[in-house]
């Protein structure tokens, strides 16, 4: 077989890999799906799977007018794939997920993808967002994909930001949602959004994964990681904010470069330290995806007689369902990382405040 640098095939709606590039059967060799592909998060987590010794085949989902070759690994194993989520012709991503003959088909699915991955989302973005996630849901259980994971938000509990009944590690994966983090300073507002609109797609997200799972979770199980802020890049606390989103993606206001002329207010130095306490570091975020791909999920509901906690609304695990918090373990934060620990395996290395 020729060695490819990397491939790339040219947009329509979404073109099937096997059209254009015929690869051999592999039993031996996954093969994982990351949506919104060249993204921050993508393009990270892709370099880190091709960097294990054995690594698999990784196919990177992106909208046609965000391909940039230049910002996908130079591996023989990583192929960008032009792909609208949004489209409502699907044929071509159900080639990619069955692997069309020429494959053993796709192992697990990593989903990324969104018409706007930040808190200044409006509710246009939001509902197309949430098109994305259940086209590709519905997809992968139609195609028999092993395992499918989410990459849902902070912001789905960002309303406990200003509860003052909520301290230290009190923020459960089965705590009711409480979306949006709306900062108490207005400019700030103006400039971030309160991410209500981006908050509710990835919670229909999560519901969806949970009902999907609890009828296929026997063939196509579902893991969410309701994940912190991880900046792209070096991804370093000291350039945290109390935006809650990089300097380039703030909306702009007439009065967005006057915010902040007079100092930090005392609404941003509080907001701050919210955000500095639902940071992400570049090695927490790697080893939490990673350890989701083969986390042992429950095929079969349990017996919900016996157990008040089996019958609460928001279990965090169930049938062919698991959903934990993913953030570094940064000192008082209100996120709760026990259940992370202990069906991830994971223990957080990092701490913004430290």
């Amino acid at each position: 077989r020729t060695s490819i640098s990397l491939r790339y095939l040219p947009p329509t709606s979404c073109h099937a890999l096997v059209s254009l590039t015929t690869m051999p059967k592999n039993t031996s060799q996954r093969t994982i799906v990351i949506t919104g592909g060249l993204g921050n998060l993508g393009s990270k987590l892709c370099r880190h799977l091709l960097s294990d010794a054995t690594p698999p085949k990784v196919i990177l989902l992106e909208h046609p007018a965000f391909i940039d070759a230049k910002k996908a690994p130079p591996h023989p194993n990583a192929t960008i794939v032009p792909c609208d989520l949004g489209s409502p012709n699907l044929n071509e991503l159900e080639a990619i997920l069955r692997g069309d003959g020429n494959d053993d088909g796709v192992d697990t699915v990593i989903h990324f993808s969104a018409v706007n991955p930040y808190p200044n989302a409006g509710w246009s973005e939001s509902a197309q967002s949430m098109d994305h996630t259940f086209n590709i849901f519905q997809m992968a259980v139609k195609c028999h994909v092993r395992r499918v994971i989410l990459a849902s938000s902070n912001h789905v509990m960002g309303g406990y930001k200003d509860d003052t009944s909520f301290g230290p590690s009190s923020v459960h994966p089965n705590s009711p949602p409480n979306v949006g983090t709306v900062p108490l300073d207005p400019n700030t507002l103006k400039i971030s959004g309160d991410a209500k609109a981006y908050a509710a797609a990835k919670l229909a997200g999560e519901r969806l994964a949970m009902t999907l799972g609890s009828m296929y979770g026997g063939i196509t199980s579902f893991v969410v990681l309701r994940i912190g802020w991880c900046q792209p890049g070096e991804n370093l606390p000291n350039t945290l904010c109390a935006a809650g989103s990089p300097p380039e993606f703030l909306l702009e206001t007439e009065d967005s470069n006057a915010t902040n002329n007079g100092g930090m207010s005392e609404g941003d130095a509080k907001d701050e330290i919210w955000f500095k306490q639902m940071w992400l570091s570049n090695r927490d975020y790697l080893r939490y995806f990673e350890a989701a791909i083969d986390l042992d999920v429950p095929t079969v509901e349990s017996d919900t007689s016996a157990s008040h906690e089996m019958q609460h609304v928001h279990r965090h695990v169930r049938k062919g369902f698991v959903l934990v918090n993913a953030m570094s373990a940064n000192r008082d934060a209100k996120w709760n990382l026990d259940e992370t620990k202990r069906l991830l395996g994971v223990v957080s290395q990092d701490d913004s405040l430290s």
